[in-house]
């Protein structure tokens, strides 16, 4: 199933910003057991095919914007070496704050624990050939 579901998207059938049908549908259609269509769309988000939400259907992610790892630990140090042009990294917040308990359980952490937190933005630029760099995308 989750093989099928990989070339669906890859091939195009199901495009970037569609939904994927329900965990329902998908059970009745590959006549699969709930887990094992939960552990394929897993692996699916795991690997940047889909994003999923809590009670909602799937969304197919644009798998040609561009190569970014979803899953695992890259640096950014990495990723910008691959891309051609300028890239810029704008820092909106950067602040220790006490995490709320979602984060707490996650992390493990002991209560009066501090994190990070920080938002960012990664700019790529272009430079054309009247020397001027335009911004292409963010992510």
């Amino acid at each position: 199933m989750y093989h099928d579901l990989l070339a669906l998207i890859e091939n195009n059938k199901i495009k970037a910003g569609e939904k994927l049908p329900s965990e329902f549908d998908l059970q009745n259609k590959y006549q699969a057991s709930r887990d094992t269509i939960r552990k394929a769309l897993l692996l699916l988000s795991q690997n940047g095919y889909i994003q999923k939400s809590q009670g909602k259907s799937s969304i197919v992610l644009d798998i040609n914007r561009f190569n970014f790892p979803v899953s695992g630990l890259t640096s950014f140090k990495d990723i910008a070496s691959d891309i051609k042009g300028k890239v810029e990294t704008i820092v909106h917040t950067c602040e220790c704050i006490e995490p709320d308990e979602e984060i707490k359980k996650l992390l493990m952490l002991k209560s009066g624990t501090k994190v990070w937190y920080i938002e960012r933005v990664r700019k790529k630029y272009r430079a054309f050939l009247d020397g001027k760099r335009r911004k292409r995308f963010s992510f």
